[in-house]
């Protein structure tokens, strides 16, 4: 028995014997392969030994992948995960970019307004030059007519009598002439303007007769006063001579586009022409040119007039401020100059000056188109009492009259010519309280612009004018006037220009120039915060995806050692079973 046990002992031994050496075995092939494996990382990251690594490699090495691909290719799921993280990365910072150019520059709405630069020989500036005749406007003209003047004159009426008659409506068809582009970024010029008769939109005819005062005339009464005895004396005779009329009877289109008179022939008054019209001189090529900016340089410039019949500044007024031209061209506006909704200027020739407008509010006109409204303020041509800005337009003037008018004889070579609103509106009312008939009203008489808010053009709108002259008693009237007060304001026409009506084929583009532009610049808005957001995610995604990869392979390859520990521990508790005398279980 103990022999047998002896035997069984010895054959016990030998089997644990033959197990440890193959368990010595397997742990040593295990130890040698995770020692080789560690070494060759080892050898990898020595600084002994860089390695220049392309933007791919950075890449995996930023993500842990690097020293993977060595040991085995990607898969192609992996393959494709990087590449779509590569793809999302360069979308998230063109989309970044996109998105903070929309939300906080003004690159889209600059890039648009690169259209209405008036650069020489461009498209826009071609249309400006010579405009299709679909955007003409409509001049209108009312005239006063004097119904009871003789009445007046003699002494049977207290008051007198005036009927705004009108309006004579005309097609005004404007084109640029003496055109030249100049080095400074500015572009000079004449209007022509042409004018055709519209009696469908006119409430009288062309024909009609009416009585208005004497415009030669009165005019003549300033200019001789001012000549040298002799001249005046010969002037004065020469002209009662013709038994002139204070007030005369003529056709609305003799008053307004001239008719032969004998008084403007006179050269020793200096007119030296045959007929007068009081809107003859806008029909064909202005007198005066005009010079503005091209906004090539600057687009907060461009329509900025910058010289007025080749001066820099006026010669009109007095001091600096009332002489600086400093307005905008009236059919254009620099966009920038209405971003913040501050006062605009605008350069009337037929004032010799620059006026004002107010933002009064946004509106939306012809079917919800947004604009922006201005209006002249109420206090433009008051008396520097009650608006000092207006001081220096009465310093070099004989008199400085009571709000509501304003001095512009050295506009009109000296003739008695006193410009207002129509009806004399916003103007003190010692004008018309001699006047039946002068009912100002701030819907019909009032200056006001409907401009586009993006491009600055006006869409609708009414630049509204009258034109008085004044009575200076004087020998040559031959007391035809006794009944006036001296200074007398007479008003003669008012006109307003208007936009013209709006065909289909300008409306489809106002739709487009407005509602079109204002979406695509939504869809870039928000389309590049969604492909921000977008990108932004599946980036995340990626990475986390990518990153459990990296995990599983972080597991797999300690598999191994953790193998080995197993081993290890096994031995271990083998080896003590044995030299308990096997008495574990």
């Amino acid at each position: 028995m103990s022999h047998q046990m002896s035997n069984g002992a010895g054959q016990l031994q030998e089997v644990s014997a033959r197990d440890e050496t193959k368990l010595d075995l397997k742990v040593q092939n295990k130890s040698n392969t995770l020692n080789s494996q560690h070494s060759i990382r080892v050898f990898n990251s020595s600084p002994n030994s860089p390695e220049k690594m392309t933007v791919y490699q950075m890449v995996l090495d930023a993500l842990g992948w690097r020293n993977q691909t060595k040991k085995r290719d990607l898969t192609s799921k992996d393959l494709g995960a990087l590449i779509l993280l590569g793809f999302m990365f360069l979308l998230f910072v063109i989309s970044v970019t996109g998105f903070f150019v929309m939300w906080f520059t003004e690159f889209y709405n600059n890039t648009m307004l690169e259209n209405l630069i008036l650069a020489e020989h461009s498209d826009t500036a071609n249309s400006w030059l010579n405009p299709d005749p679909k955007y003409d406007t409509l001049l209108k003209a009312h005239i006063f007519n004097y119904t009871n003047i003789d009445d007046y004159l003699a002494g049977r009426v207290d008051k007198i009598h005036v009927e705004d008659l009108g309006p004579l409506t005309y097609q005004e068809h404007t084109v640029k002439v003496n055109v030249s582009f100049n080095n400074n970024h500015t572009v000079t010029f004449r209007d022509h303007k042409s004018y055709k008769f519209l009696p469908e939109k006119s409430s009288i005819r062309e024909e009609d007769i009416l009585m208005v005062p004497n415009v030669p005339l009165l005019s003549a009464a300033v200019h001789v006063k001012r000549m040298a005895a002799i001249k005046r004396v010969m002037a004065t005779l020469m002209i009662h001579n013709y038994r002139e009329p204070l007030f005369k009877k003529l056709s609305a289109e003799e008053l307004l586009w001239g008719y032969p008179d004998k008084i403007v022939r006179l050269e020793s008054l200096g007119f030296g022409k045959t007929h007068f019209g009081l809107l003859m001189n806008r029909n064909g090529t202005s007198v005066d040119s005009v010079q503005l900016n091209t906004g090539e340089d600057d687009i907060g410039k461009f329509s900025i007039i910058t010289q007025f019949n080749g001066m820099p500044q006026l010669d009109y007024w007095e001091g600096g401020e009332c002489n600086r031209i400093d307005g905008s061209e009236p059919s254009m506006f620099s966009p920038n100059l209405l971003a913040d909704r501050s006062d605009v200027n605008v350069f009337l020739q037929v004032l010799c000056r620059k006026v004002p407008l107010h933002f009064e509010k946004e509106e939306t006109i012809l079917n919800n188109i947004s604009v922006l409204r201005y209006r002249t303020p109420l206090d433009v041509f008051s008396h520097p009492s009650e608006n000092p800005a207006n001081q220096c337009y009465c310093q070099n003037t004989d008199r400085c009259f009571a709000s509501g008018v304003i001095n512009a004889t050295k506009c009109y070579n000296d003739a008695p010519i006193f410009p207002s609103f129509p009806h004399f509106f916003s103007g003190d009312p010692v004008w018309y309280e001699d006047f039946e008939g002068i009912k100002p009203e701030a819907e019909l008489h009032q200056t006001y612009a409907d401009i586009h808010p993006r491009f600055g053009f006006p869409i609708s709108g009414a630049s509204r004018i009258q034109i008085n002259i004044m009575v200076d008693q004087t020998p040559l009237l031959r007391n035809q006037a006794n009944r006036f007060k001296n200074g007398t304001i007479l008003p003669l026409i008012w006109i307003e220009i208007t936009s013209g009506d709006f065909s289909e084929e300008v409306l489809s583009l106002l739709y487009k120039s407005t509602y079109g532009l204002d979406a695509i610049q939504l869809a870039l808005k928000y389309g590049t915060l969604l492909v921000c957001l977008t990108s932004f995610s599946i980036i995340v995604a990626s990475v986390y995806y990518l990153n459990s990869k990296r995990e599983e392979e972080r597991i797999e390859q300690n598999k191994p050692i953790a193998e080995l520990e197993a081993l290890n521990g096994g031995v271990v508790r083998h080896v003590e079973v044995y030299e308990c005398g096997g008495h574990a279980k």
